[in-house]
């Protein structure tokens, strides 16, 4: 199989190659991108700088019972849960957390993302990944951006998205804009995973959880091991009636019970993992990993013992990519409701993204416009204490 590419931007996966995998099993796709890869257990060369992680916590975590505890306020806004200190020495995190608090060394905080905007799901997410309202015209997913700079073509994407979710299909506004729409994200039906992972040992399976964020964790490191730029991974992609990060508490909705005991542990387990193959295969230095939500959640436990919407203020962390770890970004009030310090905007969170695929604000790339990309438009830079 060959890896079609392009001078001065990295290698992108052949859609035959990709496709071919989903027939001929984990040894088809273990030769997609730059080299082969024998197996899971071995360490393939660093990938150029400019890849990016993108997972996408559907739903709005809740800031104030996992990264953001207010262990002196009163009940309704602390919550049941307790902090536990972290070996980043700096923060701690949520006792649901155990193993983010042993790898806090290696990502950094920013406990101060706010916007004004509506606090609905749609708006959220179009503009903590795409810096722009939904329904902005023309405005691409910053993977699309991705994959229009990384030259892919229809035949040989280097854009794909992951969704431990039922629907594998992107959310609104994960989508290619005004760029053609063989840049918009690649997602991955079950099949194509489960033949992603086919070449995976034992260990790997169990030390990413057997869950289906494991999974999909475990499949987007094999990804980037394969040359792919840009991973977009949805944690979950429907709210009512399922599992998922948005615990209203109410009937139809997950509750605080649901994210301690299901919830939080699958997607711990399956980010330590993440974090320590990536930097054991020597690929976290150049694969920035951004872990954000649509926003956080109300101060204040509501009457069904959950807690609903909250744009105030939230959480949202890095990790590679540059990043220095183990630092906490700005500080929340009292109640966590809004930044006491240092407050963060949605549009410093795209540029940060965007400078870990090589794009920054003064440097606008040719062939884009900056209604392509609107961070330009409000001058904000990427979070440089991250740095």
């Amino acid at each position: 199989m060959n890896s079609q590419s392009t001078p001065g931007r990295r290698p992108v996966i052949s859609r035959r190659n990709f496709l071919g995998c989903a027939s001929s099993g984990a040894a088809g796709f273990a030769l997609c991108g730059t080299q082969a890869v024998e197996s899971s257990e071995s360490h393939p060369q660093a990938p150029p700088p400019g890849s990016v992680i993108l997972i996408n916590n559907y739903g709005g975590p809740s800031h104030l019972d996992l990264f953001d505890m207010k262990p002196d306020a009163r009940r309704e806004i602390r919550g049941p849960f307790q902090p536990i200190p972290t070996k980043s020495g700096e923060f701690k995190i949520s006792e649901l957390l155990p193993l983010h608090a042993d790898i806090a060394d290696r990502f950094s905080l920013v406990r101060t993302c706010h916007h004004d905007s509506d606090a609905l799901h749609e708006t959220g997410t179009a503009l903590a990944q795409c810096g722009s309202l939904p329904g902005s015209p023309g405005v691409p997913h910053p993977g699309s951006v991705a994959s229009f700079l990384g030259g892919a073509t229809a035949e040989a994407p280097c854009n794909f998205l992951l969704s431990a979710g039922s629907r594998n299909r992107p959310l609104p506004s994960q989508d290619a804009g005004s760029l053609d729409d063989h840049h918009a994200p690649r997602s991955l039906c079950d099949n194509e995973l489960q033949n992603l992972l086919a070449g995976s040992s034992p260990l790997d399976r169990e030390r990413y959880g057997r869950s289906r964020i494991g999974d999909c964790l475990l499949g987007t490191r094999r990804l980037i091991e394969r040359g792919a730029r840009f991973v977009t991974v949805n944690t979950f992609d429907r709210l009512r009636g399922c599992l998922s990060w948005d615990v209203h508490g109410r009937r139809g909705f997950s509750t605080l019970d649901d994210m301690a005991r299901r919830i939080a542990p699958r997607y711990d387990r399956a980010y330590w993992a993440l974090i320590t193959d990536l930097e054991d295969r020597g690929l976290l230095e150049q694969t920035l990993v951004c872990c954000l939500g649509e926003f956080g959640r109300s101060p204040l436990i509501n009457s069904a013992g959950g807690r609903d919407h909250w744009t105030g203020c939230w959480t949202v962390y890095f990790a590679g990519g540059g990043v220095q770890g183990g630092r906490a970004i700005g500080r929340s009030d009292g109640m966590g409701a809004e930044p006491a310090e240092r407050p963060t905007s949605v549009a410093e969170i795209t540029a940060t993204v965007y400078r870990g695929i090589g794009v920054s604000p003064g440097q606008l790339p040719p062939g884009l416009s900056r209604n392509n990309v609107p961070f330009f438009e409000t001058g904000k830079q990427p979070i440089s204490e991250l740095f």
